[in-house]
């Protein structure tokens, strides 16, 4: 009976998620619509406009996890799953209202708890045996793209909230700060698609960086275009190394 619960609040959490980042730019919330918040904290490292629609490929793939879900729902991991499922969708719609009311601190915080709750989702999927293509595409992928896009949407959030408090970079130029978060951002993604053998992983942050690649090439920013050019072609040759030539890690 709980996990028929679970399946339920999974489902209608998804459709608030989805609700209020609708609502959010229909309405929009606050008069401002989400870009229109992001243009008033200008961060050299958030990408151009267009990269912002990977946000409807993961969504995509997560309506596909609440419709998949139904075959899983016997299983011991399931419960875990729904439990941090449902917090993640919470700090989703509560992000999205604390930033269209520009409180960039809470937002901080708030992206901080999401990315925490999809980390123990995405290390708890890598615990399980899910090896058929049903499992891989609508129960792993969803998260792995997921987790890696709010890696990147972490890094511009704290971006924005330094840019709000007009914070110079101190001894480094901004265009050096932003390098060195390309620089860490492509680390993380190397780290885990190495560890946990998802090569996903790193295809969210090859657009994302080819959305900063775009939005500075020609720019008096070229020095950031060409190092989120070159972590690119980095992550695409790492990215065939790790899908065709290692086998996936067992995790303990």
């Amino acid at each position: 009976m709980q996990n028929k619960n679970f399946l339920i609040l999974n489902i209608l959490a998804l459709l608030g998620v989805l609700t209020i980042n609708a609502l959010a730019n229909i309405l929009p919330i606050n008069g401002m619509n989400t870009g229109e918040i992001s243009a008033r904290y200008p961060s050299l490292f958030t990408p151009a406009g267009f990269t912002f629609s990977i946000w409807s490929v993961i969504y995509l793939l997560l309506i596909g996890f609440v419709l998949v879900q139904f075959s899983i729902q016997r299983k011991p991991y399931f419960t875990e799953l729904s439990l941090w499922f449902l917090a993640s969708c919470v700090f989703n719609m509560s992000w999205i209202l604390v930033w269209h009311y520009q409180l960039i601190y809470a937002s901080v915080l708030i992206m901080l708890s999401l990315l925490f709750s999809l980390t123990k989702i995405f290390l708890l999927l890598q615990k399980q045996e899910l090896s058929t293509p049903k499992e891989k595409l609508f129960i792993i992928l969803p998260f792995t793209f997921y987790l890696s896009w709010i890696c990147v949407a972490t890094i511009a959030n704290i971006s924005a909230l330094l840019v709000s408090l007009s914070w110079d970079g101190g001894h480094l130029a901004p265009s050096v700060w932003t390098i060195l978060m390309i620089s860490v951002a492509s680390l993380i993604g190397i780290f885990i698609a190495e560890r946990y053998r998802e090569p996903a992983f790193l295809l969210v942050l090859i657009w994302a960086f080819f959305g900063i690649y775009s939005k500075w090439n020609g720019t008096e920013n070229q020095s950031i275009s060409t190092t989120a050019l070159s972590e690119l072609i980095l992550l695409v040759i790492l990215f065939f190394v790790f899908q065709f030539g290692l086998r996936k890690k067992s995790v303990s």
